[in-house]
């Protein structure tokens, strides 16, 4: 498969050509890169945004305002942690969403029977600072068809700093 190469934004990353773009625009005005892949009926996005870091020097600044945002979303996480990303340290935190048969998202999966047929949403983000801004790269997934897994980590071990 062939690989598709971003290079704005003084980010450069690679993917593979069977990611779609999306309207970024759309997507958030901070939005500099906007994919989305369907494999079985089942989407995944991949998000990348560009902000100003203010004034945050590290990453590890990042994890409570990223940590409160997620709880205040209704997010459950279930990582939370800072990584090391060919010598650049990045903050990743995953969290999870349960989506029952209803459709609706369901805060405590105390809510669901064992019998009753569910859906885990699977947001995977990872934050990065270079020279005054913040990428942070967004992977949205169902976590029961984690196909764009490889996908995502293949993107973020590619990346470059103009």
């Amino acid at each position: 498969m062939d690989e598709v190469q971003f290079d704005e934004e003084g980010i450069k990353f690679k993917y593979l050509s069977n990611w779609r773009e999306q309207n970024k625009e759309m997507v958030a005005p901070n939005c500099i890169k906007a994919l989305v892949k369907v494999v079985e009926g089942n989407p995944s996005t991949i998000t990348v945004y560009k902000n100003d870091a203010g004034e945050v020097n590290t990453v590890a600044e990042l994890e409570e305002s990223f940590k409160e945002n997620f709880k205040k979303q209704s997010w459950n996480i279930v990582e939370s942690r800072i990584l090391n990303l060919n010598g650049m340290p990045v903050y990743n935190i995953i969290a999870h969403s349960v989506i029952g048969e209803d459709g609706k998202v369901k805060e405590n999966i105390e809510e669901l029977s064992e019998d009753e047929k569910r859906i885990t949403l699977e947001n995977n983000t990872s934050a990065l600072l270079n020279d005054g801004s913040m990428y942070v790269i967004e992977l949205m997934h169902f976590k029961e068809f984690p196909y764009a897994y490889n996908d995502y980590l293949a993107l973020m071990d590619s990346i470059e700093f103009e």
